[in-house]
């Protein structure tokens, strides 16, 4: 054999045998993630889609979702206070409102 096949014999084999080590693993387990502190939330009314100017608010037009208390308004409905009963009234929008969906477009 001359010096160039044994120096490829030897890196074939070095690389062999440290792809064998990576591909064997570890045997530690990894830490448990530290669980992430909860910030307080809170429900709020959303629009599902636009509404427009004149247009009578169905229930079915609104939803509930998630919000964090503290980025919350006194100008949002919420569930734990004034939220409005459904079928007590009907409500007619007086300014526009755009829903995520819309206002994205």
């Amino acid at each position: 054999m001359n010096a160039a096949r044994t120096v490829g014999l030897a890196n074939a084999l070095s690389a062999g045998g440290v792809a064998a080590y990576l591909a064997r693993g570890s045997d530690e387990k990894p830490a448990a993630a530290e669980p992430v502190a909860q910030l307080p939330t809170t429900d709020i009314l959303i629009a599902k889609s636009g509404i427009g100017l004149g247009q009578s608010v169905n229930p079915g037009d609104l939803q509930w979702q998630t919000w964090t208390a503290s980025s919350s308004s006194n100008s949002f409905i919420g569930s734990d206070d004034h939220a409005p009963k459904r079928g007590s009234s009907i409500n007619v929008v007086r300014y526009g409102i755009a829903s995520q969906s819309t206002a994205q477009k």
